[in-house]
């Protein structure tokens, strides 16, 4: 049985991006929408293995690893400037496997949000600090394709009320992606 790791993006200490709002932060929409998706993945017969931060974000991809999955998949938001828009994936810049992974969960985030198609984001983590970086730390160590995906900026009142609009689809969506790149 294949193993999928579903990293929630941020910890109840550290809650990722916000909108004010709501109040709603990264870690707060992304739980409920790992464990959404878990179930989902259950029901298409592979394992998914929930993963929360608890430790430092450099002892990140260890964690992971330990889970020996096939697949990894890290549950992100974006936010600027409360008005920008639209959805992406990251993965590592040189994975071949991770460009494939991001492009099947990237087609059906925007095909069910219906928010701008931000496109795929290479990363590496010897950006540190400079445009490339986005989670490059957690992409390149992780011994298995690892994606980070981004659906939509929080900080956006529309965008944030659409996701949870559509949050049930939103999940779906996750899944669809992941079982199209393991199915081939």
């Amino acid at each position: 049985m294949k193993k999928v790791a579903l990293i929630i993006g941020h910890s109840k200490s550290s809650q990722g991006a916000s909108n004010k709002k709501y109040g709603t932060t990264e870690f707060q929409f992304n739980e409920p929408l790992a464990h959404s998706v878990a179930e989902k993945l259950i029901l298409e017969g592979y394992e998914p293995i929930v993963i929360y931060r608890t430790c430092s974000y450099a002892k990140l991809p260890g964690k992971v690893n330990q889970t020996e999955a096939d697949i990894a998949v890290s549950f992100h938001c974006n936010a600027f400037n409360e008005k920008s828009n639209g959805s992406e994936t990251l993965y590592y810049k040189h994975s071949s496997k991770g460009f494939l992974l991001a492009s099947c969960i990237q087609e059906q985030v925007v095909k069910c949000l219906g928010l701008k198609d931000r496109g795929l984001k290479p990363c590496v983590a010897s950006h540190k600090g400079k445009a490339g970086d986005r989670g490059g730390l957690l992409l390149q160590k992780t011994s298995m394709p690892c994606v980070i995906v981004e659906p939509f900026f929080i900080d956006s009142d529309a965008s944030l009320e659409l996701a949870n609009h559509k949050f049930e689809e939103l999940s779906e969506a996750y899944t669809k992606g992941v079982v199209s790149y393991l199915r081939g």
